[in-house]
């Protein structure tokens, strides 16, 4: 894990030395998109004089947000393509002749934000366009409505799924051809809420008017809910026509509305007197419900979880609730309250009582490791007197840390003798089952299992191996060993894949580092490569200066094997720069039997200065 740290560390460096000596576009483009459509990112960077190859060419798009949040969206190297959005593209042929633009499909407001596209061919070249998103506003107003003599009405203009944020709201009463602001007399009220931050970015608001009947003249008016926006390039108009009705009028006679009233008011005296007797009898005579204790599906050793007990029918003044953890066996629950005090731990401190008048939810948090397992927790809740006992037996689960498998020889030979093993290393529970097949779905029936084995922490470790004669036809061929466990969440097992080469692997060649970053004049540096992931372990690591081979200064560390099987070491170049060596070409060229073509990466070394010595 260090050692991958200490390259992406070295990604980072080389990425900024190299966009020193790199170029990109003089200005920010600026684009304005709506949300839901798709938009596409010019990035055009020269290609010298032939066709990019994939080895030479790496792509990044990456993002900062409204809120200065950094993310990648899309990354192509080694020819391989990771989005990291979904619906973002790169077109691959397009990119070898040198157009590395970037298609965004259903663009939404999370999107909004600084686009920079950086090329290296290994020379940086970097583009940068500004995307603002937008969001057209929904306006929602009823075509009629109608105010009762006398009374108030109040209309309701609902504004949905906007952005920018930024939106007026103004209300207009239109009497005949004479048109005036709503809410400046004592006839209309004008009341506009503030805006509601929606779950996909953008904004809605709802603004009402409230008329008194008598400022509609001549039988109706216009009102008018005037919207301006962004997205509008003129003001947004919806309007209601008001009408006045006449109130209606009774249809029963006063007697009869007396006797009406009177038989729902003794009603409601009969349903208060009862629901009192009910709610008594309930609270006071039947004894609560008390579910059983819940708990995770999983378990993991040394993570907190909750278990909760949920008590019904009775009021949370009424409860008391006790946690306990049991050491021993206690087969009875008549005889749980006769358990020594030794074999009960009391946890009560650490539990909380949640309750929304209606249900109370006991919560107790724990935590366990493998030498506690298994483990009895005993819940006792008391009410009005009696005691309710609810018991649970919790067992912890460990994910496998490791998973991998090796070969022997590490180069596959045809019509040779070829060894996979699979490891799996530190899980809990002992029970493991591992499946062998490959990718044209056919079992692999003769496997060798040895273990499960444990260890003094009580974790478990196994290993699996299959056995086959190389054929022709084998190359290129895939084998998975599925290992079924039940620390695995849904579906309950994870693959372990093994893709066999008969051209060992290439290796990773990463971009040059300059240690210090900045070099002084006169002053020993170091200029150091990693070189990662190949096999088999002979390679070779050659530098130059402008063309010129170097001999002295040159330190390579010999091949370490990762606990991937493959092979990574550094190239290391010592110097101390003056000033004949200020832009000065240093190439460092890699060359292994799994290459198509040698691989080179450039450094040239900055502008020089002094050390600072006051």
């Amino acid at each position: 894990m260090e050692q991958l740290h200490n390259m992406k560390t070295i990604i980072r460096v080389m990425a900024v030395v190299l966009h020193c000596g790199g170029s990109s576009a003089d200005t920010t483009k600026k684009l304005s998109v709506l949300v839901g459509t798709e938009v596409t990112f010019s990035c055009l960077f020269d290609k010298v004089t032939q066709q990019v190859e994939w080895s030479a060419l790496t792509v990044e798009w990456n993002v900062v947000d409204k809120h200065s949040q950094k993310s990648v969206v899309y990354t192509v190297e080694d020819g391989r393509a990771h989005v990291n959005r979904g619906g973002s593209v790169v077109d691959k042929m397009r990119l070898l002749q040198g157009d590395a633009s970037l298609r965004l499909r259903n663009v939404t407001v999370g999107d909004e934000g600084l686009y920079t596209c950086r090329i290296i061919t290994p020379v940086v070249y970097t583009e940068t366009t500004s995307m603002e998103v937008l969001a057209q506003p929904s306006v929602m107003l009823p075509e009629k409505a109608a105010v009762t003599e006398g009374e108030e009405k109040t209309l309701q203009c609902d504004i949905t799924g906007f952005y920018p944020k930024k939106l007026t709201v103004t209300w207009h009463i239109q009497n005949g051809s004479h048109i005036v602001h709503a809410g400046t007399g004592h006839l209309s009220r004008v009341c506009t809420e503030m805006a509601i931050h929606n779950a996909d970015g953008t904004y809605s608001i709802r603004s009402g008017i409230t008329l008194h009947s008598s400022a509609v003249k001549d039988g109706a008016i216009l009102i008018i809910c005037q919207v301006e926006h962004q997205t509008f390039n003129l003001m947004y108009n919806r309007s209601v026509t008001l009408t006045v009705q006449a109130p209606s009028q009774p249809h029963y006679s006063a007697a009869t509305l007396i006797a009406v009233t009177s038989v729902i008011i003794l009603l409601l005296v009969v349903s208060v007197i009862g629901g009192t007797f009910l709610l008594y009898r309930y609270f006071c005579k039947a004894p609560p419900s008390v579910s059983e204790i819940s708990q995770p599906g999983i378990i993991y050793a040394q993570v907190p979880f909750n278990l909760k007990c949920t008590i019904q029918g009775a009021l949370q003044r009424e409860l008391e609730v006790k946690w306990f953890q049991l050491r021993g066996n206690t087969d009875s629950p008549a005889l749980l309250d006769s358990v020594p005090l030794m074999l009960k731990e009391d946890l009560s401190e650490r539990a909380s009582l949640q309750s929304d008048g209606r249900h109370h939810t006991s919560v107790l948090t724990a935590c366990l490791t493998v030498a506690g397992d298994p483990t009895d927790y005993l819940c006792v809740v008391q009410c009005r007197g009696k005691s309710f006992h609810r018991e649970t037996t919790v067992r912890v689960k460990v994910e496998p840390s490791f998973l991998q498998i090796s070969s022997i020889p590490q180069i596959p030979k045809v019509e040779r003798l070829l060894v996979l093993c699979c490891r799996v290393e530190n899980f809990y529970p002992q029970h493991i089952e591992l499946e062998w097949s490959r990718n044209d779905g056919e079992k692999v029936c003769t496997v060798t299992h040895f273990g499960p084995f444990s260890d003094h922490n009580r974790l478990y470790s196994m290993w699996s191996k299959i056995e086959l004669v190389m054929a022709r036809e084998d190359e290129k061929a895939v084998y998975t060993c599925r290992v079924y466990h039940s620390s695995f969440s849904a579906p309950g097992y994870k693959d372990v894949l093994y893709h066999i080469n008969t051209q060992g692997t290439p290796p990773n060649v990463m971009f040059i580092d300059c240690e210090p970053l900045c070099p002084l004049l006169n002053e020993a540096c170091t200029l150091h490569l990693c070189i990662k992931d190949f096999c088999p372990e002979d390679v070779s690591v050659t530098w130059t200066k402008d063309g010129e081979k170097i001999f002295s200064g040159v330190f390579n560390t010999p091949p370490s094997l990762n606990i991937n099987g493959l092979y990574s070491m550094f190239s290391f170049l010592k110097l101390t720069p003056d000033n004949d060596n200020q832009g000065s070409e240093f190439m460092c060229t890699v060359v292994h039997s799994a290459q198509k073509e040698p691989e080179e990466r450039l450094y040239t070394l900055p502008r020089l200065y002094l050390t600072d010595t006051s």
